[in-house]
């Protein structure tokens, strides 16, 4: 009942805006600068009136949650950059109202990631693992098999903001893991754009290896809750058994990546519409695929050491380099910067390599 009344309650502000927000609304509309298809694209979970309304759900609910109205301008990367920034957040309006100065990209690269909890924490264990968080009813499952580890390892959290905000969610974060460093990021990129953007701050320099891990549904697979179960627990499974395979990989100079059974993957098919995207961007960082297509960490979730990490923070494609998301199931940016990873390792030298190798004496 408290849950229709939300629900009912939410319907009747998006049809009975107050007449600041009926303002603002029209200005933003004469301004030009909101674009719908982009709006409604990178964010689908909007429900039918939303969607209908795209403007009116920004300025009531979207400016809040940090998405942004069109793909140049992040608000609140905007609000950090202003001496006096305006009171009421309105961030897309004081843009217009200005001559249109503000800043709308961070410098460092990392335009899309806004601070929730813990990002000024210094790194302080040998090891991090880097979740991210689209479907939030998958979180549980993704903390349990974080909980259960006995490593020593810093934990980031990346979470696709929600119109309805972020707050909820950060605290079942930091409730469970107290010193975790979460972020808020826009969909768009999926799990590949927030661990670049991670990258690029320069945040995970300084560890020995970095656990990547994400929630996984795959509509597409019919088997798509298993194969997520076996691609995590395959790399942060039993907690003897990941300290067992993690001293061997690190002590294995010859391995890169760490995958779990059966997730190195390669070949033509698998390349396939990905291969000219893939090798523009391995160009980009002076990198030429091998004939025969290095193997990839498919689904990527994996363990990688610096050096492969060093190199994919170079391979950055920037904001405009990720398409919108419209559930795409292959040839995005993202699909390639997967491929390119395993190649990327190659070129270093260094091996793909799946657990049961790793455990085997």
């Amino acid at each position: 009942m408290r849950d229709l009344r939300r629900k009912a309650g939410l319907v009747l502000r998006l049809a009975l805006p107050t007449r600041a927000e009926r303002a603002c609304v029209a200005e933003i509309r004469q301004s030009g600068l909101f674009d719908r298809a982009y709006y409604r694209a990178s964010h689908p979970y909007l429900n039918p009136l939303h969607r209908a309304w795209p403007e009116r759900h920004y300025v009531q609910f979207g400016e809040r949650a940090g998405l942004r109205p069109n793909p140049a301008f992040s608000p609140q990367a905007y609000l950090r950059h202003l001496a006096d920034p305006p009171r009421d957040g309105r961030a897309l309006l004081h843009y217009i109202r200005a001559g249109r100065t503000g800043v709308t990209e961070e410098p460092d690269g990392a335009w899309h990631l806004t601070p929730l909890a813990g990002t000024d924490r210094a790194p302080v264990a040998p090891a991090a693992i880097v979740a991210h968080v689209f479907y939030r009813d998958l979180w549980p499952e993704l903390a349990a098999a974080i909980a259960r580890q006995g490593i020593a390892a810093d934990l980031f959290v990346t979470v696709t903001a929600h119109p309805a905000g972020d707050e909820r969610m950060v605290r079942a974060i930091t409730g469970q893991f107290p010193r975790a460093r979460v972020w808020s990021v826009p969909n768009r990129g999926r799990d590949v754009l927030p661990f670049l953007g991670l990258l690029a701050t320069g945040a995970l320099a300084e560890y020995r290896a970095v656990a990547k891990i994400h929630g996984k549904k795959s509509p597409l697979r019919t088997d798509g809750d298993a194969w997520r179960a076996r691609l995590v627990d395959g790399i942060l499974g039993d907690s003897r058994v990941t300290e067992r395979a993690l001293e061997r990989f690190l002590a294995d100079r010859s391995a890169g990546l760490w995958v779990a059974d059966g997730q190195r993957q390669g070949g033509a098919r698998l390349w396939r519409m990905n291969r000219p995207r893939t090798e523009a961007l391995l160009a980009a960082i002076g990198i030429a695929p091998d004939a025969d297509l290095a193997p990839f960490p498919a689904g990527s979730i994996y363990w990688a050491k610096p050096q492969v990490l060093e190199a994919l923070r170079r391979l950055h494609p920037g904001p405009d380099g990720f398409e919108p998301e419209r559930g795409q199931a292959d040839g995005t940016t993202a699909h390639a910067v997967e491929r390119a990873t395993g190649q990327i390792a190659r070129a270093q030298g260094l091996r793909v390599v799946e657990t049961s190798e790793l455990l085997t004496p």
